[in-house]
């Protein structure tokens, strides 16, 4: 013990030393610590996550799965197109669902002088566009035709009230002979059609003459368009 003594006595500057080092490091109880922000990088992907999570994501973002995704309410969808990025449609549809029809009607009724037939019966719960329609009428000579109808049943969508619609069609006489003349028309046109769901119904064709004079009196007409959404 008195060696001991003697040395811290004999170096006082060290006693010093020590005492000041000890002073220094303390730290008020009191004090907070600052932590810095740290950039954090995950290396073991990848990272499940559940719940709900809001986050800024820069870089490439890759899913390994797809889950259900439902759409509550009406949300709007915009789709842009643009001639260097079109958006494209079924524009062969049409031919590809396209239909060709004709019927006669045959001599006119000596009595009424009218005469009809089914030019096509448009499938139950579909719908008809009928873009072209000809006609060849054969009547005695010197006499025109009475009256030509297309008609054309709209029973989805009635207008005023109706469940079909006439169309009149208009013919030019092309050649005769000593008793008989030939009327024709071909012409290009945008007729809608529909049935019911319940059955079919018949694009028709009418057609009226003088039943005073003597027969062949009748005509022969072609349609062609495509079913709607087949």
């Amino acid at each position: 013990m008195m060696r001991f003594a003697q040395c811290l006595s004999s170096t006082p500057g060290l006693a010093i030393l020590a005492t000041t080092i000890v002073l220094s490091s303390a730290a008020p109880a009191s004090s907070a610590v600052l932590v810095p922000a740290i950039p954090v990088t995950i290396v073991n992907t990848p990272l499940p996550v559940q719940g709900t999570v809001n986050a800024n994501v820069t870089g490439t973002v890759g899913v390994s799965s797809l889950p259900a995704v439902q759409l509550s309410g009406t949300p709007t969808v915009n789709l842009n197109t643009a001639p260097t990025a079109p958006l494209y449609v079924d524009a062969d549809r049409p031919a590809r669902n396209g239909f060709n029809a004709s019927c006669a009607t045959g001599n006119i009724d000596p009595t009424s002088g009218q005469a009809s037939c089914t030019l096509f019966a448009i499938p139950a719960g579909r719908q008809i566009v009928i873009e072209t329609i000809s006609c060849q009428a054969e009547l005695f000579s010197g006499q025109g035709p009475g009256d030509v109808q297309l008609i054309v049943p709209n029973s989805q969508f009635p207008v005023n009230g109706t469940d079909h619609v006439s169309h009149l069609l208009t013919l030019t006489k092309q050649s005769s002979s000593s008793n008989l003349d030939i009327w024709r028309m071909t012409s290009p046109l945008k007729a809608y059609g529909s049935s019911p769901a319940g059955g079919s119904v018949d694009v028709g064709l009418f057609f009226r003459a003088d039943p005073a004079s003597p027969n062949p009196q009748g005509i022969v007409c072609t349609i062609s368009g495509y079913i709607v959404g087949q």
